[in-house]
């Protein structure tokens, strides 16, 4: 069984559709990122950058104490959970590697500066021209990337993306 501790964001959302999609057993743990729940003891001992999502797998690797094993950061989530289903992530290194190399992009690329768009063109308290329009080009070059990317196939890498 996997505890899943999460709350509705682009983050937290790949994690639930990823234990969906591979049909493994979880139990989802909501934790309120507008409530502060992020900053507990509980959660900090799962995720000790408090940021959700989060999982622990009791039918999974123990750790050096013998705990169930537990893993913070959404992409390492899904290779986890890829590498546990043997789902998602081609065992052949170049279907591997091109997997991982559009699961990176996603990590260091899209999610961090969509977010920034979003926040400053939708959610910052005062508008910051210099800000909004930076994040705006950024978003629209890496919406160029992916829209290149998928010009000649269904998904970005593999079967599923």
């Amino acid at each position: 069984m996997i505890d899943v501790y999460s709350w509705a964001t682009p983050n937290g959302h790949k994690v639930h559709i990823m234990l969906e999609e591979t049909g493994l057993e979880y139990k989802a743990h909501a934790i309120n990122i507008g409530a502060g729940d992020q900053f507990t003891p509980e959660f900090l001992a799962i995720s000790p950058n408090n940021k959700i999502p989060a999982i622990v797998d009791s039918d999974g690797p123990k750790s050096a104490d013998g705990k169930p094993f537990s893993l913070f950061e959404s992409g390492a989530i899904l290779i986890y959970l890829a590498e546990k289903t043997g789902q998602f992530l081609p065992a052949d290194p170049a279907g591997r590697y091109a997997t991982l190399q559009w699961l990176m992009f996603q990590m260091g690329g899209i999610g961090p500066m969509l977010g920034q768009a979003h926040h400053f063109r939708v959610y910052a308290p005062e508008p910051i021209p210099y800000a909004i329009d930076r994040y705006t080009k950024e978003a629209g070059r890496l919406y160029g990337v992916v829209d290149r990317r998928l010009a000649d196939r269904p998904f970005t890498a593999g079967d599923y993306s």
